[in-house]
């Protein structure tokens, strides 16, 4: 990874840390979460306060930075929330919405190859034509290949987001159809550690796990090159460390933190 991407890498971490945290009276906190003072410091009871809300943060706006300042190392067209439209006809754009129904609904098994197969069936009959349109969470159009789209969730989604997430893969790649798209539920971090041991039932429900799944390392050193996750993982270690010094040293209340 260049100086560059790991400049921008580590400002972007700090910055979101530093607007994300909030200011806490600590003798208060204490009293309302006694028994945590039993497994967390001081630090650590402002960070279970604080989990939920950051969480959502990141994943609605540092992964997809994130990813793009990683992407943008490699690539020139990269964009975050890239609108992909196009007209098809209106069976193609049933078979879509049936495909994803009946995963939902437990009617059917995962199985990209199939599904794509299933809508090219209907390409060619003439029909009411239809616009279809999503937005791409993460887009490179220079990929090696084809166009790359990522929809970037937590390892954890609910059947909602896996069943939205599906629906825009086929979309994505029912669009560019002719480019060799390609298009992935990708998942930041995973707290099963390994592929191997990735156990969530709504997204083996909707998702051809070997396909249209990329988990942490894999997701981000596609994006980066080989090596990637490992540098990211040492630059997170590095800013979080400069935080937490930073806001002890400064405090000017010792019954406040953050």
């Amino acid at each position: 990874m260049d100086p560059t991407t790991r400049t921008a890498i580590h400002t972007l971490l700090k910055n979101f840390a530093q607007k994300s945290l909030k200011t806490y009276d600590l003798e208060k906190l204490k009293r309302q979460y006694p028994f945590h003072r039993l497994f967390f410091d001081e630090v650590s009871l402002v960070a279970f306060k604080q989990e939920r809300s950051v969480v959502t943060k990141m994943g609605m706006h540092l992964y997809p930075e994130l990813a793009k300042i990683i992407a943008l190392a490699n690539y020139k067209d990269v964009e975050r929330e890239k609108l992909i439209k196009g007209i098809v006809n209106i069976n193609t754009a049933n078979t879509i919405d049936r495909i994803v129904t009946d995963l939902r609904n437990n009617q059917r098994s995962p199985g990209h190859d199939k599904e794509i197969k299933e809508i090219q069936a209907e390409y060619h009959f003439e029909a009411k034509q239809v616009e279809l349109q999503m937005r791409a969470d993460i887009y490179i159009g220079d990929y090696p290949g084809g166009p790359f789209f990522a929809e970037i969730k937590s390892p954890l989604p609910n059947l909602d987001v896996c069943a939205e997430t599906k629906k825009k893969i086929l979309t994505f790649e029912t669009l560019l159809e002719g480019q060799n798209p390609k298009g992935y539920l990708a998942f930041a971090y995973n707290p099963f550690e390994t592929r191997a041991n990735y156990k969530h039932g709504f997204t083996n429900r909707i998702m051809d796990m070997g396909i249209e799944i990329l988990m942490a390392e894999e997701f981000w050193d596609l994006l980066g090159g080989p090596g990637t996750f490992e540098i990211l993982l040492s630059i997170i270690e590095s800013v979080g460390d400069e935080i937490r010094k930073e806001k002890l040293a400064s405090l000017s209340n010792p019954k406040t933190l953050f």
